[in-house]
């Protein structure tokens, strides 16, 4: 084997080194599991999405947790939560415990319902995305947040006068999807919306 040959297998051996090396320390750094678009951070940091758990990013104590390695909203078991299942069940996005407005993450879609209806009474999310709304009751009475689509069935908040309850679920497909307070006779004075999905 000549000089030149030697030198040829010395440079490849070199460069497959610091291939491996550079794929090593972004599989070590997490750059090959970010979900972009979801903050990661370490276990008890709060990030734009809500506070990091062992089972994920968790807006509100209650809601269903989102997958930092999939950015999927998941059961506590870490299986992908269904949106077409009866609310509250196993397999549905969870509703949270009563929370303060305030305490909801920077990124949460925050809706207030009373007599005269949603504010704001329409809101645009990116389809595939995880989304945490909460739903505030102004008034004295009771209200349950519904989507009018069987798709979204089991995402669900029922409020309480004064009360303020979030959920996090994972957004349909690119469409138009209207919801309404489920109480009977309150969509009929106006309490109904919009969720535009691009």
């Amino acid at each position: 084997m000549d000089t030149s040959n030697k030198k040829n297998i010395i440079i490849y051996v070199v460069v497959a080194i610091i291939v491996v090396a550079i794929v090593v320390y972004a599989l070590m750094s997490g750059g090959g599991s970010k979900v972009p678009g979801l903050d990661q951070g370490k276990v008890g940091e709060k990030t734009d999405q809500g506070t990091v758990t062992e089972k994920g990013v968790v807006a509100a104590p209650g809601t269903s947790p989102i997958s930092t390695s999939t950015g999927k909203v998941v059961t506590q078991e870490g299986k992908e939560v269904k949106n077409n299942v009866t609310p509250g069940t196993p397999e549905a996005p969870q509703q949270s415990n009563p929370v303060t407005p305030e305490a909801l993450p920077a990124s949460a879609v925050k809706l207030d319902v009373s007599s005269s209806g949603f504010s704001p009474n329409q809101f645009t999310v990116k389809a595939g995305a995880p989304v945490t709304l909460s739903v505030t009751s102004k008034d004295t009475q009771t209200h349950i947040f519904m989507f009018d689509n069987t798709s979204l069935s089991a995402v669900a908040i029922g409020v309480g006068p004064g009360e303020t309850r979030a959920i996090t679920f994972n957004a349909p497909s690119k469409g138009e999807y209207t919801f309404k307070c489920d109480v009977p006779g309150h969509a009929g004075r106006g309490e109904t919306g919009k969720m535009i999905v691009n």
